[in-house]
């Protein structure tokens, strides 16, 4: 029997806002809380009328005899599982070839939907029939995950501000970063293997996740992954001022998969007694 293709479908910024206005959802995540911040009333009426034409071309929406409009099954399913997530997951990751992508994810216990903005003005949304493992799957294909094996350093725990100079420092050389990390009393070989990273950035990509939305108080967290000649590096940030406090854990591929499946599944990252991978 021939597989069916997994649920997927692309609108426009305008088709987007119909059908999340039909969803009584002011927004999605990336979206920005007020979409229509600016626009004139004519302007939000003569692009929902727009909007509302292009999706009955396409048969994504139609009259219902009552004069209603009644959405496609399979536009209910996507855009209605990342309006009423039980949980979310966002990932951006950038590197010198491919520029800046973010991608959400969104499940309950039905559905997890993948929706990504790879256009300006374009929204893409597929369903993931894998669920939480499908989530997983496609957080390492982003990040570039293979069998990468970690870094030979040790754990670092500096501040924001050292890190900010070794950075600035690293776009000049590597000695220059080497330089500033060394200044703060990290140990050479470990200073070494960060300050190549940081001049050899391969990719960097940042991870967080939202449990479980629908409570009062959802729980948070996330972290940086940081991938250079030798391996990757996972970071977190506590503060948010210039002496933050900043940890760094030299990670392989295998490691970094459990930690993003930690997150995933909701439980508290563990840096500090990860095994070796």
């Amino acid at each position: 029997m021939k597989e069916q293709p997994p649920l997927y479908i692309r609108l426009s910024a305008e088709e987007l806002l119909l059908i999340l206005w039909l969803l009584n959802t002011p927004t999605l995540p990336g979206m920005g809380g007020t979409p229509f911040a600016g626009w004139t009333e004519r302007e939000i009426a003569a692009a929902l009328s727009s909007a509302e034409r292009s999706l009955r071309a396409r048969r994504l929406v139609s009259k219902a005899p009552q004069g209603n409009i009644q959405m496609d099954e399979v536009v209910m399913a996507l855009v209605g599982t990342c309006a009423v997530a039980e949980f979310s997951v966002v990932v951006t990751s950038e590197s010198p070839e491919s520029g800046r992508w973010v991608h959400y994810f969104h499940a309950t216990q039905l559905m997890a939907v993948e929706h990504s903005n790879p256009e300006p003005g374009v929204h893409v949304f597929e369903a993931l029939e894998e669920g939480q493992d499908g989530i997983l799957r496609r957080l390492g294909e982003i990040i570039h995950l293979d069998q990468q094996t970690a870094p030979s350093a040790e754990a670092v725990k500096t501040t924001l501000d050292v890190l900010r100079r070794a950075t600035e420092a690293a776009q000049e050389s590597p000695e220059g970063a080497l330089q500033v990390l060394l200044e703060s009393e990290i140990e050479r070989t470990t200073a070494k293997s960060l300050a190549d990273s940081l001049a050899q950035v391969r990719r960097r990509s940042a991870v967080a996740a939202i449990h479980p939305l629908r409570e009062e108080e959802p729980r948070s967290d996330g972290f940086v992954i940081l991938e250079g000649p030798d391996g990757f590096w996972g970071m977190q940030i506590q503060g948010d001022d210039s002496q933050a406090i900043v940890r760094l854990w030299p990670r392989s591929a295998l490691q970094i998969r459990h930690h993003l499946r930690e997150l995933v599944l909701g439980q508290p990252l563990n840096f500090d007694n990860q095994k070796p991978g």
